[in-house]
């Protein structure tokens, strides 16, 4: 008889159907290929698999033969859909395709992680399918972070261990383009050597790689250039290098109705295609705040939504006339429904929202008129020192229920990296994880139980405590924006009335030391468990830095000629440590574009606190 799955194996996504049998199977001895090859990539799979088996057990004489694996293809309701069957000698799976036969091997892998050092796994029949077809991340690389290689393979390791498909790279300017290389450095963006390797890596396990690429607004480092001012709908006033984060962050939009700025966009995505594979692209589109405000402001009035979707099909065009489907972000169409018609052929509207205020209701919208739909909610990082975990959770949630409820076509995750990308990677795992196994599950667990099987996997924790204590931490940012906060200087913050309570800044405050304190006593099981607790480590020392500043602020607001100098000191001091374990952190997984940035913004947060009599 069927029963529903149980947590106590640790398998995450949790399975639709699992029935135990008696019996374990050894697998000390390894694994042996039988039967008919479902494709290389996912003997490749088998392989690294394999190789990570022997890694965790040692032979012994007295060890069985090895355990005989059979793969074959199969008709399943869903073409990711699985069936795995363990017993004491043999291991079959069934995939309805060989993405489905990958997806075994990922549950397999995750079975003989669990087994630890006894090498034996329980014999059972599980069988489990996906609620979305399209189970994606879009990872920010343009504000500040830009990853290496190692590190984005690395993310599409995690996300395919999830049962994920999709990555997505969001590109404002941090791709190194051959059409003008002063745009981008290599230092502080991506080459298209870096991804096409990419590329591979992505398509051996089933991952489509897709760049979303800003051309329409978001475009501020690249229209503020002096030979690419005048192709603004507002020209900038400012340098690239000037400008602060909250002004990178809203962007420059692009002229739309000149000639030689749809040649510039012309020449972005020509660059783009040739570096991306994919038959997908995402064409952004989204927040063109000055659209119909600076130069066309007599000519589009009254036409906002024609002539955004007059440029989106632009784009469309150029990206189809090479093969390309388009998507795209649905916060400006959403407010024209009644030029839905304007959107052509296999356009995906990216429906999105990132709190409890997201217009969730407006998924039925795009369904219920015919358009292929994703719906995108968000790890709730960015301007926050530590992701708004329960946020995040109920973000992810309430999108992925809504999003099964139409039909849509699938969930893109997001994890943003606004204000110089300051969220370190390790702080969404938690909220890139519920993403993919709500993509794949829209019924999921969460809570305690997800935290226990993601404690379970990430660092092969037998508690979930650590998590909970974390999640007690990142509780603040629900309400403030604390990167934002601990950088930005006193003198303007005292007059901020949305400062968190003083009891909420203690809260997070005894739960970040809390959490420090369980990280110290852990002993990571391998390296990447070790860089990912260091920083988590390093983003809750900067919890308590904030806090401290933020009740700094409250003693300065009430009390008139206070001399903060003398509690200021300590806490600079803490604040250089904690700069130091922070930008190994940021050396450790990504290049050295945009530290500086991080390194100016802390200075100055710092040199405002001292010296002065408030």
């Amino acid at each position: 008889m069927t029963i529903p799955y149980e947590s106590r194996l640790g398998i995450l996504p949790e399975p639709r159907e699992f029935t135990p049998v008696p019996g374990a199977c050894d697998i000390r001895a390894g694994l042996r290929w039988h039967g008919e090859t479902v494709g290389t990539r996912v003997c490749a799979a088998m392989d690294r698999l394999s190789l990570d088996l022997q890694q965790r057990h040692t032979t012994s004489e007295t060890a069985p033969r090895p355990t005989a694996i059979q793969c074959l293809p199969g008709a399943l309701p869903h073409h990711d859909a699985y069936h795995l069957n363990i017993r004491p000698e043999t291991i079959s799976v069934t995939g309805g395709s060989p993405a489905g036969c990958y997806y075994a091997i990922q549950t397999l892998g995750q079975l003989i992680a669990g087994s630890n050092t006894t090498g034996l796994i329980p014999c059972c029949d599980i069988s489990d399918w996906p609620d979305f077809d399209t189970r994606g991340l879009l990872h920010d690389v343009t504000r500040g972070k830009v990853p290496t290689l190692t590190t984005l393979k690395l993310l599409v390791d995690r996300l395919t261990a999830f049962k994920g498909n999709q990555l997505q790279l969001n590109i404002e300017h941090a791709f190194v383009f051959e059409f003008d290389p002063a745009i981008c450095g290599p230092d502080e963006g991506l080459t298209a050597d870096e991804v096409r390797e990419l590329d591979g890596y992505c398509s051996d396990r089933f991952v489509d790689l897709i760049p979303a690429v800003a051309t329409f607004g978001h475009m501020g480092r690249i229209l503020s250039m002096p030979k690419y001012r005048h192709l603004a709908e507002c020209e900038a006033t400012a340098t690239w290098k000037q400008m602060d984060w909250a002004q990178r962050a809203r962007g420059l939009t692009l002229d739309c109705a000149t000639p030689e700025a749809q040649s510039l966009v012309e020449r972005i995505w020509s660059d783009i295609l040739d570096a991306f594979s994919s038959p997908a692209v995402n064409i952004c589109g989204d927040e063109p705040h000055d659209l119909g405000r600076g130069k066309n402001q007599e000519r589009f009035r009254g036409r906002i939504g024609e002539v955004y979707l007059g440029q989106i099909r632009r784009v469309q065009d150029i990206c189809t006339s090479r093969g390309r489907r388009v998507q795209f972000w649905s916060d400006v169409v959403v407010n024209y429904p009644d030029l839905f018609d304007m959107i052509a052929g296999e356009a995906t509207v990216l429906h999105w929202g990132y709190d409890d205020n997201a217009d969730y209701a407006s998924t039925s919208r795009f369904t219920d008129a015919g358009l292929p739909t994703i719906v995108c909610p968000g790890t709730s990082g960015w301007k926050r020192v530590l992701n708004a975990m329960n946020l995040a959770e109920r973000n992810i949630a309430a999108f992925a229920k809504v999003g099964k409820v139409c039909g849509t076509k699938g969930l893109l995750n997001t994890d943003w990296g606004d204000h110089g990308h300051f969220n370190l990677l390790a702080c969404s795992w938690h909220g890139i994880a519920l993403g993919a196994v709500k993509a794949w599950r829209a019924d999921h667990v969460t809570g305690t139980e997800f935290d226990s099987l993601f404690a379970k996997q990430l660092f092969g924790l037998d508690s979930p405590d650590m998590i909970a204590s974390l999640r007690r931490a990142s509780e603040a940012g629900e309400s403030c924006m604390s990167w934002q906060q601990l950088w930005t200087p006193i003198r303007d913050l005292r007059e901020d009335f949305h400062l968190p309570l003083v009891e909420t800044t203690e809260r997070a405050q005894a739960a970040a030391n809390d959490t420090i304190k369980m990280i110290q006593a852990l002993e990571p099981r391998d390296a990447l468990a070790r860089q990912d607790l260091t920083e988590l480590y390093s983003a809750c020392e900067f919890v308590v830095l904030w806090a401290g500043k933020m009740r700094l602020v409250h003693k300065i607001r009430s009390h008139t000629g206070f001399d903060a100098s003398a509690q200021a000191k300590p806490w600079r001091d803490r604040i250089g440590n904690a700069w130091q374990r922070y930008r190994a952190c940021w050396l450790a997984r990504n290049k050295t574009g945009g530290l500086a940035d991080i390194d100016h913004a802390l200075s100055h947060a710092t040199d405002d606190i001292l010296g002065q009599p408030w």
